[in-house]
């Protein structure tokens, strides 16, 4: 089989991202900062030449992916949306402050639970489940049916072109696709992935390999 080079990137700044509010599902438009990321990161990218382009069924990605086409030097592939790629939904916690969060955290989990989850190797699901405690409706996804979700996207995509070598553009979120890497023991930052920040993976015979993780190697830019 062969090789499908996914190429995975999380929008650009929003203006939930800048007033430091939680963004899952809600629609949210790119800053001017937000569009520059993209543009930036289009730059980087120019000379790969992408098959397609798939975003989350969000605003915000569908945006981003046209700001960092617009910069493409081999063409403009065309762009298909697939709700799987979706944010996880932060149920009532949607457009929350971070900050004014601590409190109800601290209230809810406890010091030492809030710590253990942030000192973890597995930091990105454990977060996910602080979240899934504290609602207690537990409308919130596990990062089990997170990861899940974000694969069966991938391997959906990777079949439709099966047999051809080719490099995929992916534009998502930053929750699901840190989940999905941590998920492939990538080493994935603290607080996620960053805006506007390519992270590659290489899909082969039914497995996933991660080449790196938020950043372009100088050697993909040639």
């Amino acid at each position: 089989m062969a090789v499908i080079h996914f190429y995975l990137v999380r929008h650009g700044q929003t203006t939930l991202n800048r007033s430091r509010r939680l963004q899952g599902t809600t629609n949210s438009p790119l800053t001017k900062k937000g569009i520059r990321m993209a543009r930036r990161l289009g730059k980087e990218l120019a000379n790969i030449k992408f098959k397609a382009v798939y975003t989350s069924d969000l605003e915000r990605t569908k945006e981003t992916a046209r700001y960092i086409l617009e910069e493409n030097k081999k063409g403009y592939p065309p762009i298909y949306s697939d709700p799987d790629l979706r944010e996880l939904s932060f149920g009532k916690f949607e457009e929350a402050n971070n900050f004014k969060m601590v409190p109800t955290a601290l209230r809810t989990l406890g010091l030492k639970k809030i710590i253990k989850a942030f000192a973890n190797e597995e930091h990105v699901s454990e977060l996910t489940e602080l979240f899934r405690t504290m609602d207690g409706e537990e409308a919130i996804e596990t990062s089990v049916h997170l990861e899940q979700r974000f694969v069966r996207a991938l391997k959906t995509i990777a079949c439709e072109y099966e047999g051809e070598e080719c490099n995929i553009l992916i534009v998502t979120h930053g929750l699901i696709l840190s989940n999905f890497l941590e998920s492939l023991n990538g080493d994935v930052p603290l607080f996620l992935v960053d805006n506007s920040r390519a992270s590659r993976v290489d899909y082969e015979n039914g497995e996933f390999k991660i080449i790196y993780i938020n950043r372009l190697k100088p050697e993909d830019n040639d």
